[in-house]
């Protein structure tokens, strides 16, 4: 591995505090005590900060070796939890950053090498400080872990170099969609491997499992958990409803979006809500208020009972038929956002009639009608009685259409009469729909 000094008893110098310094001379390892977890937004996602650097032990020193090496880093965080595809380490002054990309080699090569190094730790009777720097058991218990490999990073004798990494996560999102209570945990593990001509950076990864494993110079030496941390997380999960609302050209329409919130933290924000929606000239606005404070947080589930913002959507007249999207956004102080998508579909009323029934008894005749929603259905026309039927949401109304004036002598006298009904559906909000009818009406 270039001029990076393997130790000659593998496992048992491992062991051994100064044997694996001396693995350790000169590579980039983790500076002690750095990892730090937080929630920079107040909600979203979790950021997982730490720094590594040359020869740490006891401190950031000198870099000893010469040569290429990749690094493997491992990242435990809670299951379903949604990783970067690609992490950098940042240089805090001089040397170039490291780029690290997601790799599922890493994640399984690590796992698979942690119990044997951990079984030769306890055969051993390693001490404290060596069971520190060799690391604990990977992944921890109850997290997932995330790996990824490096490019290849030239090493050079002499300069002492540091680096900063900040990883962030999504909040695991559960099958049922409930927010993620927390808190966040994380741990980091390192490994490396040498990178020449023979041993190109895209061969397979496998991690040193055995003693003999641990002298060949195409494996990788991956070691376990070296530090932990974790964070009480804040998550707000948004759901609008399950099927699209309508909306009629020329009017408006309210969406509901449930709002559910779930928190490890020690204060609850209140949030700024806002709605967008992707109706050109449409308008969207927060019906329910311009901000949302969640309720009393349940101790046991740390969950909030379930809220309810109302939006109300507008289509303008010239609207074009179809379905759009409406947005409501909830920002925290800290500037984390949480949004919730609901669809709107826009159409323009239409009235579909229905058979005719005529009362000869009377003169009349009823109309059978189809209303698209709610409002009110009038019937009017030249010889026609004006009559209104209202709707509370879509139905079949029957209306009658009565003769009077000339038309209704003329009905009585020749037992017959034309008349043009003319039909107009008002939506409780939108445009008008009309329609028109002939019917002769009769009479004995």
């Amino acid at each position: 591995m270039s001029r990076l000094r393997r130790p000659a008893k593998p496992l048992i110098a491992l062991l051994a505090f100064g044997g694996l310094a001396l693995v350790l001379s000169g590579c980039v390892y983790f500076k002690p005590n750095s990892l730090l977890v937080s929630q920079p937004g107040g909600i979203g996602a979790a950021r997982v900060h730490f720094a590594v650097c040359t020869d740490p032990i006891p401190d950031c020193e000198p870099n000893d070796i010469e040569g290429t090496l990749q690094y493997l880093l491992g990242i435990a965080v809670p299951v379903g939890s949604v990783p970067p595809q690609t992490v950098t380490a940042t240089p805090v002054s001089g040397g170039a950053p490291i780029v690290f990309t997601l790799n599922e080699e890493v994640a399984k090569e690590m796992a698979a090498a942690s119990p044997s190094i951990q079984k030769v730790l306890d055969e051993e009777g390693a001490k404290p400080a060596e069971r520190q720097l060799i690391g604990g058991p990977w992944p921890p218990s109850g997290l997932q872990g995330v790996g990824y490999l490096s490019a290849p990073v030239q090493e050079t004798k002499g300069p002492t170099l540091e680096w900063t990494v900040d990883a962030d996560f999504g909040l695991p999102v559960s099958p049922d969609g409930a927010p993620f209570a927390g808190p966040f945990a994380a741990g980091i593990a390192l490994g490396f491997r040498g990178v020449n001509a023979e041993f190109p950076a895209n061969r397979p990864v496998r991690c040193a499992k055995s003693e003999g494993e641990f002298m060949a110079d195409d494996i990788a030496i991956c070691l376990g958990t070296n530090q932990q941390s974790q964070v009480g997380t804040s998550d707000l999960r948004i759901a609008g409803p399950s099927k699209p609302i309508q909306v009629f050209v020329g009017g408006s329409a309210p969406v509901k979006f449930k709002l559910n919130y779930a928190t490890t933290g020690a204060t609850i924000p209140s949030f700024a809500l806002k709605a967008t929606t992707t109706l050109k000239s449409g308008k969207a606005g927060v019906a329910s208020g311009a901000s949302f404070v969640p309720g009393l947080v349940d101790a046991n589930s740390h969950r909030a009972p379930t809220a309810t913002s109302e939006t109300k959507v507008t289509a303008p007249k010239n609207a074009k038929p179809g379905t759009y999207e409406v947005t409501l956004t909830a920002t925290a102080p800290q500037g984390g956002a949480a949004t919730g998508v609901a669809k709107v579909k826009v159409v323009k009323p239409k009235l579909k009639l229905g058979g005719v029934t005529l009362n000869k008894a009377k003169g009349t005749a009823t109309l059978a009608v189809k209303v698209p929603g709610a409002g009110t259905l009038t019937v009017s026309g030249k010889g026609i009685v004006k009559a209104k039927k209202k709707a509370k949401k879509a139905k079949k109304l029957k209306i009658t259409v009565k003769a009077k004036g000339k038309t209704k002598a003329q009905l009585e006298a020749t037992g017959s009469a034309k008349v043009k009904a003319k039909l107009s559906f008002k939506p409780n909000s939108g445009i008008a729909a009309k329609k028109s009818k002939s019917i002769t009406l009769k009479q004995s």
